[in-house]
């Protein structure tokens, strides 16, 4: 015989709506009713329909996840955080990769609202200020996870990636270094302009001049930008956006017949796996991808319960890892 919602009512002396209100999560219920009612559905055995309760209410238990490249080995590891986040609080999640497509991006938000995901973690490369008026009108909670957007009423969790910038720049002049290039991202995404930011305001504190790229945050760029860069300017040190467009430099320096760190020492930004496997072993900016997307999904968590109105922007510590890519500006190079 199959349980029902009114068998688990009856055997914990509450009502249909109680026991509805405690399959949903609602805050409202007393811990001592919540445990009575758990204790009946595990003594029947009971199997709450998802698919009615999701559409009773509008919702589901699937929350989204929408992510600029998953080529990037810094992104799994974020995503992996969430993952097991999204597990504990008992949702499903689905993953989208948006190929840095503005188009693609606003496809799969679409989508997920219409499906009635419960919420979206949204990496964006494409959001800027103006679109943040249409997604804040969406009644699905939102989360921007490692870039951010200025002014977004939404709840955040990253990294100070312009400090982080600054102290990787700081780490390079402390060394002696004065002839410092910066590998920049993309200038629409929000995280690579304040790694440029960064970068140049150590530049002016230290009264060193500038020169810097743009570029994409993939190795192909790092390749790109270096081969340009080397054209015209002879740096003694690399600040690279992350560890891909860094290993793209690593490359174009010996490929010259340089050597890294002995001629030009490079420095990057994630801290991938490969970070700390490859030879030489690179220097980093190391940023808690795993704890940001664990956050991201709290903080979603939250919104969907309702137990929190008030927007929060969670700010994560970097760390600046030493290895063996970064040395002491003693040299002199030709081209």
């Amino acid at each position: 015989m199959k349980i029902t919602i009114n068998d688990v009512a009856a055997r914990a002396q509450v009502s249909k709506a109680t026991v509805s209100r405690v399959l949903n999560q609602n805050p409202q219920v007393k811990e001592e009713i919540r445990q009575r009612v758990q204790q009946a559905i595990e003594e029947l055995g009971f199997r709450p329909n998802a698919v009615a309760r999701n559409l009773a209410n509008n919702t589901s238990n699937m929350i989204g996840l929408i992510v600029p490249d998953m080529t990037n080995p810094y992104f799994p590891v974020l995503a992996r955080g969430i993952e097991d986040a999204a597990h504990m609080y008992g949702y499903s999640l689905f993953i989208s990769n948006s190929d840095n497509e503005p188009k693609i991006e606003r496809e799969y938000i679409q989508r997920m609202v219409e499906q009635q995901a419960a919420g979206i973690v949204l990496i964006s490369s494409i959001l800027k200020e103006e679109q943040v008026t249409g997604l804040s009108s969406l009644r699905t909670p939102i989360v921007l996870c490692d870039r951010l957007v200025s002014g977004a009423p939404f709840d955040a969790v990253s990294i100070d990636n312009r400090q982080a910038a600054f102290d990787a720049v700081r780490y390079l002049i402390g060394l002696g270094h004065r002839r410092i290039c910066h590998l920049a991202g993309p200038n629409f995404v929000q995280s690579s302009e304040m790694r440029k930011l960064g970068y140049l305001a150590a530049m002016e504190e230290a009264g060193l001049e500038p020169f810097y790229s743009n570029g994409a945050f993939h190795y192909e760029s790092g390749v790109q930008q270096m081969e340009a860069i080397l054209k015209e300017y002879r740096p003694t040190a690399v600040f690279a956006s992350n560890d891909l467009v860094a290993y793209g430099a690593i490359n174009v320096i010996e490929d010259r017949g340089l050597k890294v760190p002995d001629d030009i020492s490079v420095i990057g930004c994630d801290d991938i796996l490969f970070s700390r496997m490859s030879r030489p072993k690179l220097s980093t900016i190391s940023i808690p991808a795993y704890q940001i997307g664990v956050t991201a999904v709290k903080l979603l968590d939250e919104r969907v319960k309702g137990v929190r109105s008030e927007t929060k922007n969670v700010i994560l510590k970097h760390e600046l890892v030493h290895r063996e890519t970064c040395s002491g500006e003693d040299r002199t190079y030709g081209f």
